[in-house]
């Protein structure tokens, strides 16, 4: 009779044992490098392919049984599906692998080019190629959960805006939704009153895309967090909520992320929100990874059935 090796013993005793999330993140985490995707989806809302990463777990190759929870990440203005990983948010995420601070989940990265991901007044639907397109290809292409308890989104800057506000609209989708100093403006921008005031120049020039020319109040309000939060608290205290911004933040939107902590206390929901040190984009996001992968795990942690080495779509 042949002895048994080391590693087929240990998933005998997963399985036999039922270990739970802590002890199926340790047995990941073997081998914690996961392994990059780029491609096309077909969006019908956008009437072109769109380019996007995925971000596999390092078991993905050599469990083919086995499905994972799904995290949908929103990039930030003027960058793309690669920055994922140009930018060393992969690394940190291995890194928060390596520690055992995560287990194995999936992140998909839409190209959103500079569209906040909302259906604009006059132009392209994001909210939609982001809801009814990028989300059933996923989870048709990869071997996800499947279920909104798998399901989280997030994002940076641009995308911490639209993780926000698609989650919010969409509660029923998604299990969490994280955000990393996340563009929140607290009223309709309006034009600048001097010629100096550069970040009002911009402020300004965004919202006439965005909201139309010039910004539309209501328009503006039905795509605004802080409204939406209002408006839905009762739907979205279903949904684990975590944003962070920075304090130096240099396009103030410290100042708007504040004001959805004081609008969720408010409404009674629930979440986490940190002011930590930094500035605004991917380094503060890098540094802030393991508060950030921690809030994830433990929000999609619970899908993953407890001594499951194979979880399966319900």
């Amino acid at each position: 009779m042949k002895p048994v090796s080391i590693c087929a013993w240990w998933w005998l005793v997963v399985l036999v044992l039922g270990l739970g999330p802590e002890a199926q993140a340790a047995t990941d985490n073997l081998n914690p490098t996961g392994s990059m995707e780029y491609g096309v989806f077909r969006s019908d809302s956008l009437g072109r392919d769109v380019p996007y990463a995925v971000s596999l777990p390092p078991s993905y190759a050599t469990s083919p049984e086995r499905r994972y929870p799904l995290v949908i990440f929103l990039h930030g203005m003027f960058n793309d599906e690669r920055d994922w990983e140009a930018r060393g948010v992969q690394a940190a995420l291995d890194a928060a692998r390596a520690k055992g601070q995560v287990g194995d989940f999936i992140v998909a990265i839409p190209r959103g080019e500079n569209s906040f991901y909302i259906n604009a007044k006059q132009g392209d639907r994001y909210e939609d190629a982001i809801v009814r397109d990028f989300l059933p290809f996923v989870e048709k292409r990869y071997r996800t959960l499947g279920t909104r308890q798998g399901r989280l989104i997030a994002g940076i800057s641009m995308g911490g805006y639209g993780a926000l506000l698609i989650a919010f609209k969409h509660p029923s989708l998604f299990a969490g939704v994280a955000a990393h100093c996340a563009a929140i403006f607290t009223e309709v921008p309006r034009p600048p009153q001097s010629a100096d005031d550069r970040i009002g120049l911009w402020r300004y020039g965004l919202a006439t895309k965005l909201y139309g020319d010039p910004p539309d109040a209501e328009f503006f309000e039905a795509h605004s967090p802080l409204a939406v939060a209002r408006a839905r608290a009762d739907a979205i205290r279903t949904l684990n909520i975590y944003f962070d911004v920075g304090s130096e933040d240099r396009y103030r939107f410290d100042i708007g992320n504040q004001r959805l902590h004081e609008t969720l206390d408010a409404v009674r929901v629930p979440h986490e929100f940190t002011l930590a040190t930094g500035g605004h984009g991917w380094a503060f996001l890098v540094a802030r990874s393991e508060a950030a992968f921690g809030f994830c795990w433990r929000t999609l942690a619970p899908s993953v059935s407890p001594g499951s080495a194979k979880s399966r779509r319900k």
